[in-house]
């Protein structure tokens, strides 16, 4: 079976990692992947995972439905699965030019709702990423009946827990014997308040506690922003207690340096994957320190990317820090039982046997529904 995914560019996001993460496994079982994107830092690892990779041209819509349409030609492709909001409306339209059916992959509440309900109409399926989400999407009148649960998959051979923290440590310039918290996410509009909380709470703590830094590592516009307050912040505390890092293709290098991680979403399972405790934080609010007792919440709200019980603050996310920070044989053991979590729930193969499941499901119905060549 041939897919073509569609998504807007390759940048090194939460949406771009499900993708390219899950390919090898489809392409193990049978599944050839191809990818239509603008291109972007994640292109090069997509080829190593042997994924054939289209660069979508410049210009307007026609021109890329005229690109696309091409690529399908040439490719015999079973289904397109489409995994944000630009690529919706091109991925609905090649769907019905060329009667192939299409899935769509909603990976948050952030996508435009012009896009998404001209997309869902004409998509055999709509993949949500969590429970919540799920929920979101039928309170926009999608049928339910269209809707899958599929959640993000977590390759356990890249993020596994890591016995070297000094060795990460230097090599991203991190001192050893620092208490280290790291918080990674899109530098955003929408995240963006997010990581300004987060900078309180290491200034709060760090005026206290002179071995504390905290480490945000992200892409996103609102960089320069986040950069400014750190400087404030760091000049006000007469050392560098902030520091505002560029994105990582290799990100679990930064958890593994950390001794606390906060993250939503996939950024949360990834960490928990590397054993590393976590505070759940997302932009639909907070979720606190993930621990046995809150785990199927949690889970049901995408680590406080698609809902939450509390709105963050700076207060809060300070008090779970140090409660880490002093009780590290109890970190240790949220941080187990989160890896724990992540090998049972959400590893690629599971994941990936069920998105196969559904492909099946969608495309051998298509192929069944075709006619037959008169073989006379």
């Amino acid at each position: 079976m041939n897919i073509l995914m569609l998504v807007s560019r390759l940048n090194i996001g939460g949406t771009e990692k499900h993708m390219l993460s899950l390919s090898p496994y489809l392409r193990a079982h049978g599944i050839r992947v191809a990818v239509a994107a603008k291109g972007g830092p994640l292109a090069d690892s997509f080829k190593r995972a042997g994924v054939s990779l289209h660069i979508m041209p410049t210009g307007n819509n026609l021109k890329k439905l005229a690109f696309l349409s091409s690529i399908l030609a040439k490719g015999r492709y079973q289904l397109i699965h489409a995994h944000d909001s630009k690529s919706f409306k091109l991925a609905a339209a090649l769907s019905q030019q060329h009667n192939i059916p299409l899935i769509i992959t909603v990976h948050g509440t952030y996508h435009r709702e012009d896009a998404l309900l001209a997309a869902a109409r004409v998509s055999k399926r709509i993949i949500a990423v969590s429970p919540k989400l799920s929920n979101w999407l039928a309170s926009h009148h999608i049928p339910m009946n269209k809707i899958r649960l599929i959640p993000n998959g977590i390759d356990l051979a890249t993020f596994r827990p890591s016995l070297k923290k000094n060795r990460w440590r230097k090599a991203l310039h991190l001192p050893s014997s620092a208490q280290v918290l790291v918080y990674a996410g899109r530098f955003s509009s929408d995240k963006y308040p997010l990581a300004r909380k987060v900078i309180q709470a290491t200034e709060h703590i760090a005026t206290r506690n002179r071995q504390f830094i905290g480490v945000l590592v992200g892409p996103g516009r609102r960089r320069t922003n986040l950069k400014l307050l750190a400087a404030q912040v760091n000049h006000r505390l007469g050392r560098r207690a902030v520091l505002i890092r560029p994105p990582m293709t290799r990100i679990q290098h930064a958890y593994y340096a950390a001794d606390v991680v906060i993250g939503t979403g996939r950024v949360a399972l990834e960490a928990m994957a590397c054993a590393k405790p976590v505070i759940s934080a997302g932009v639909a609010g907070y979720g606190g320190i993930v621990q046995s007792k809150k785990m199927n919440h949690l889970i049901e709200c995408h680590f406080g990317d698609h809902g939450a019980d509390a709105p963050i603050s700076s207060k809060k996310l300070s008090t779970d820090i140090n409660r880490l920070l002093n009780h590290p044989n109890r970190a240790k053991k949220f941080g187990k039982d989160g890896m724990r979590t992540v090998r049972r729930q959400f590893s690629i193969p599971d994941v990936g046997s069920r998105l196969i499941q559904l492909y099946k499901e969608v495309g051998g119905r298509q192929q069944a529904s075709r006619p037959k060549k008169n073989m006379a």
